[in-house]
């Protein structure tokens, strides 16, 4: 993890202060100041201990209650070495959010309500689909999972019966294992659009969320490239793994929050890079009118994933480009939920 990774050095510290609530303010979010996430203290409970902080960007201070480091927490993963998964705080008010699991890398970040423009006037890169024109969208708040679902996260659906196992042949790009393993905290790969759509389902009422929300996500500001600004490198995203981040090379993704330097401004991590995401919206080509929280059409013949994956060059893996793909397919793709703010 590029110097990051921490070893577990004791139980007995939660992150229940790590869950933050309120109600839904609805002000309106401003794609230009400068968002950080912010280390709080733990209070108690059955997860493993905060171990390190690592500031985010080199930026101004950010606004009261915003503003800090990221934390690093480690779980015992079912193997032998531990992974260091980086821990944040819920931002924004966005009513109560969950309490995250170490274990499970399900904590969620508050995106709140505003506009910002969608799409790019970029001539769209090869085998993408086209990403303009620039339009202007406007979003309500809303909640979204801060890492891609992970295997250990996705396993409890399929123990519940609730969801089918995922893909297992790991050089078909596939990190899920039916018993834990030392995988259990990479990103679910192998699953279909309707396998992610169920997931999130079954979490507690979760939803994939649309695309506009993906993007929305995924600025930094009105034009940006990527989550965090127009400049790739390797500790920014896992991208270019056949290139020249030769690190993240092999069959599969990295641990999620693995690249935690390119944090998005709300606090969300591997938003480009790592693995493709599933987002819930058949293809539609976009409009030049503006729109407020748009769901995309309501058919299709291929959905629309986002964010590119370990392997995909950085002048793919941006925060605009869209990439369609049969529902049924299983590959070397994941997902994130989310859910509507609560007021």
């Amino acid at each position: 993890m590029n110097g990051r990774r921490a070893r577990l050095r004791g139980m007995g510290v939660g992150l229940a202060a790590l869950a933050g609530s309120g109600a839904c303010s609805g002000d309106a979010f401003h794609l230009s100041e400068s968002r950080q996430p912010n280390a709080n203290a733990p209070d108690g409970g059955d997860f493993p201990a905060l171990v390190t902080n690592s500031t985010h960007h080199d930026a101004d201070p950010p606004p009261d209650g915003a503003g800090g480091s990221v934390s690093t927490v480690t779980t015992d993963a079912g193997s032998d070495s531990a992974e260091a998964v980086p821990v944040l705080p819920q931002l924004g008010p966005c009513g109560e959010l969950r309490t995250p699991s170490a274990a499970l890398a399900d904590a969620e970040v508050c995106v709140p309500a505003g506009s910002f423009t969608m799409g790019s006037g970029a001539a769209p890169r090869p085998g993408y689909l086209a990403h303009g024109p620039p339009h202007a969208v406007t979003l309500s708040a809303y909640i979204l999972d801060a890492y891609e679902v992970t295997v250990a996260r996705y396993r409890r659906c399929v123990d519940a019966g609730s969801c089918p196992a995922a893909g297992v042949n790991a050089t078909l790009s596939c990190t899920y294992t039916p018993q834990p393993s030392d995988h259990e905290l990479h990103p679910v790969t192998c699953v279909s659009w309707q396998n992610a759509y169920d997931f999130c389902a079954w979490d507690a009422g979760r939803r994939l969320p649309s695309e506009a929300e993906w993007e929305r996500a995924a600025r930094n500001d009105a034009s940006s490239k990527y989550p965090w600004g127009e400049t790739f490198a390797c500790d920014l995203a896992v991208l270019a793994g056949a290139g020249q981040c030769s690190g993240y090379a092999g069959q599969l993704p990295q641990p999620v929050g693995s690249a935690p330097a390119g944090i998005s401004r709300d606090g969300a991590f591997d938003l480009v890079g790592n693995a493709s995401e599933w987002v819930a919206d058949w293809f539609a080509a976009y409009s030049i009118a503006s729109v407020t929280d748009p769901t995309g059409p309501s058919s299709g013949s291929v959905r629309i994933q986002r964010g590119g994956g370990w392997i995909t060059p950085p002048a793919d893996g941006t925060s605009y480009g869209r990439r369609a793909e049969a529902p049924a397919a299983s590959g070397s793709f994941s997902f994130r939920c989310a859910r509507n703010a609560q007021p």
